[in-house]
């Protein structure tokens, strides 16, 4: 059994896999210690963006073979990025993931996380780079934090957001959740005129808040950082 592990900056969260199937879900580090009671373990690996240790340090315990990702490893695409060092492991992850999803299609990989990035493979499997933008909550902190008078807005309160905002926690709602619809439209539209016809596949943790509103064709994939772990942590045992 295969452990994937995705250390992220806000979120952890880990996928049980047997072979290429995830047979669950983990959302919390804490939950390392009843996976390493309950289950064999035999190979894990790690794509750590945020700074928590405590999971590494839990496998090395129970001496289970542990991988952490990067650009070194041997991987099912090939990174033509100019400064793979700096990039991402999760970008790395999620791109492997939705080639091997659609492997004759170019792909834009979109994560809703705490940054949106954009992440681009061709049909050949050569993954060439994209774009980091702030995500949901750093764009509604920002207004909170950098002026006098604007609330910290939750937008879990809030089912639905209107294009006009009655007053001013809507009016940021608005600003924010249609301002990233809106550059999200038009990064997939740039993308379809730069390099023809291509599948889009989103994920991350703010995920929900975005598929239904874009008019696009979607393929939305909650899991796909796992499943692009799995699949490297396959690729190198």
């Amino acid at each position: 059994m295969n452990l994937a592990v995705d250390i992220g900056n806000t979120h952890v969260k880990m996928g049980l896999f047997v072979k290429k199937e995830l047979k669950d879900v983990f959302l919390k580090d804490t939950d390392i210690d009843h996976i390493l009671d309950a289950y064999k373990i035999k190979n894990a690996i790690i794509s750590k963006t945020g700074s928590n240790d405590l999971i590494a340090y839990k496998l090395k315990e129970k001496k289970v073979n542990t991988i952490l990702l990067s650009h070194d490893l041997k991987l099912p695409i090939k990174i033509l990025y100019k400064t793979p060092e700096t990039l991402g492991a999760d970008r790395i992850a999620g791109s492997v993931a939705a080639h091997a999803l659609f492997p004759e299609n170019n792909i834009l990989k979109i994560d809703f996380g705490t940054c949106i990035t954009y992440d681009y493979t061709d049909s050949k499997g050569h993954y060439i780079g994209g774009a980091i933008s702030p995500g949901l909550m750093m764009r509604i902190k920002a207004l909170h934090n950098y002026t006098q008078n604007l609330p910290l807005v939750d937008p879990m309160q809030f089912g639905s957001v209107d294009l006009t905002g009655t007053d001013t926690t809507t009016s940021i709602l608005s600003g924010v959740i249609n301002g990233i619809k809106e550059e999200v439209l038009g990064i997939i539209k740039e993308y379809n005129l730069r390099f023809g016809t291509l599948k889009v596949i989103a994920t991350g943790g703010d995920m929900g808040f975005f598929v239904t509103l874009l008019k696009s064709e979607i393929f939305a994939s909650p899991y796909l950082v796992l499943e692009g772990l799995n699949r490297i942590l396959n690729f190198n045992i």
